[in-house]
C-alpha cells in the first residue's frame, strides 16, 4: 500500500492527539509512533518522523487535501506559538514542553455527541461508547484487514432508541442523545450555516441541545468549528490555573472568573494555550 509524505513544522503528531480533543486514534500494537484514527469518511493511519508525516489510508481521494485540513496544517503554529511563549513565564515554559500541539477540525456531528458522552467521563469510557455506536450504525470500512467503523450520520441514527443508545455504555446521557439526534434532524441547526455564525451566536445554540454545557459547548466550538479564542475549563484547567495564577486568591476561583482572566489575557490564542496548559498539567510537566 502507498504511503502519502507530507511535510510539516511546528507539528507534533502524538501530543496532538494525546491530548484530550479526539477519541477515535489509538496507537498501533505493532508500529512504533504510529496512528490509527477514524475521521468522518475514512481510516486514517499516520506516524511522523521529524519533519516529515507517513500517512496510508482506506481511501486515497484527496487525501492530502483532507490531512491538511484535519491536522490544521496550513495554520501557521510557529507563529502562534512565538507570540504566545511572550505572554508570561508559564505559558512560555507550556509550549516549550509541547511544542507542535495543533487543534484538530473534526466533523461537528460527531463531535457534538461524542463531547455530550464526555460530560462527567473518563477518555476510556468515551472512546468505547463512541466506538460502539459507530460499531451498531456506522459503515464499516476494512483497512489492512481490519474493520473499522466510520461515525454515523445523523439520518443512520434515525430510528435508535434511548435504551440501544444506553446498551452503548453511554449511561444517563442516553436521553440527551436521543434528543440532540432528533432536533438535528429537525433542522435546529445546518451544519452548512455554521461558519457564518459567530461564536457567541453558536455558543447559545449549543447550549440549547441537552446535555451540553458550557465546558462541552467550548470543547465543540474550540475542537469542530475552529474558534481558537474559546477557553473550555474542566478539572484540569482550574487546577493549572489556581496553581499557575491565582495562589495566591482567598478561596477557589469561579469559572466566570477564570474566563474573564483568560479573554483578557490570552485572548485570540486562548483555545492553543489552553491546551498547552491542559496536556502539561495532566502529564505533570507545570
Amino acid at each position: 500500500m502507498k504511503e502519502l509524505e507530507i511535510k510539516v513544522e511546528c507539528f507534533n503528531l502524538k501530543y496532538t492527539l494525546e491530548c484530550g480533543q479526539c477519541f477515535r486514534w489509538k496507537k498501533d500494537l505493532y508500529e512504533k509512533d504510529t496512528y490509527i484514527g477514524v475521521i468522518s469518511d475514512r481510516v486514517l493511519k499516520v506516524r511522523q518522523v521529524c519533519d516529515t508525516l507517513y500517512v496510508k489510508s482506506s481511501s486515497y481521494d484527496n487525501l492530502e487535501q483532507v490531512v491538511k485540513k484535519y491536522f490544521d496544517l496550513e495554520k501557521d503554529y510557529y507563529s502562534i506559538e512565538k507570540r504566545i511563549s511572550n505572554i508570561d513565564k508559564n505559558v512560555n515554559k507550556a509550549v516549550k514542553n509541547t511544542s507542535g500541539i495543533r487543534h484538530l477540525n473534526q466533523d461537528f456531528f460527531e463531535t457534538l455527541i461524542s463531547y455530550i458522552i464526555s460530560a462527567n467521563n473518563n477518555i476510556p469510557r468515551i472512546s468505547k461508547s463512541v466506538n460502539e455506536i459507530s460499531k451498531r450504525y456506522g459503515k464499516k470500512v476494512i483497512f489492512e484487514g481490519n474493520e473499522y467503523y466510520l461515525f454515523p450520520t445523523p439520518q443512520e441514527l434515525k430510528e435508535v432508541t434511548k435504551d440501544e443508545y444506553r446498551a452503548c455504555g453511554v449511561g444517563f446521557r442516553d436521553s440527551y442523545i436521543f434528543s440532540t439526534v432528533k432536533e438535528v434532524l429537525d433542522g435546529k441547526i445546518e451544519f452548512s450555516k455554521i461558519n457564518d455564525m459567530s461564536t457567541e451566536q453558536l455558543r447559545k445554540l449549543l447550549l440549547t441541545f441537552k446535555g451540553v454545557g458550557p465546558k462541552v459547548a467550548d470543547c465543540i466550538l474550540l475542537f469542530a468549528c475552529n474558534r481558537q479564542e474559546v477557553f473550555p475549563i474542566d478539572v484540569w484547567v482550574e487546577r493549572v490555573m489556581s496553581v499557575l495564577y491565582f495562589k495566591e486568591a482567598k478561596g477557589a476561583m469561579s469559572k466566570k472568573e477564570i474566563l474573564k482572566y483568560a479573554d483578557e489575557k490570552f485572548g485570540q490564542d486562548a483555545g492553543i494555550i489552553q491546551q498547552h496548559l491542559f496536556y502539561n498539567m495532566r502529564e505533570g510537566m507545570m
